[in-house]
């Protein structure tokens, strides 16, 4: 019986993901710091955002970050 090496953060496949952002003040907070954390992840590729209210506010500023980088 072999053990498999755990994955390198480099090593693993791509992710697709698409994000609908609900809107609402706590929402909105909550989710911010989601996103920031899962921007750490290079293996996640965001490919559409979308939201409403603070959600939209989100999605502005999350995909505002991908056109200046």
């Amino acid at each position: 019986m072999s053990l498999k090496e755990p994955q390198t953060r480099q090593a693993r496949d791509p992710v697709l993901v698409d994000l609908a952002l609900q809107g609402g003040g706590s929402h909105g907070a909550f989710i911010w710091r989601v996103l920031d954390r899962l921007m750490d992840e290079p293996w996640l590729r965001i490919e559409a955002i979308s939201g409403t209210s603070a959600g939209a506010m989100n999605a502005v500023v999350l995909a505002g970050g991908f056109m200046t980088n």
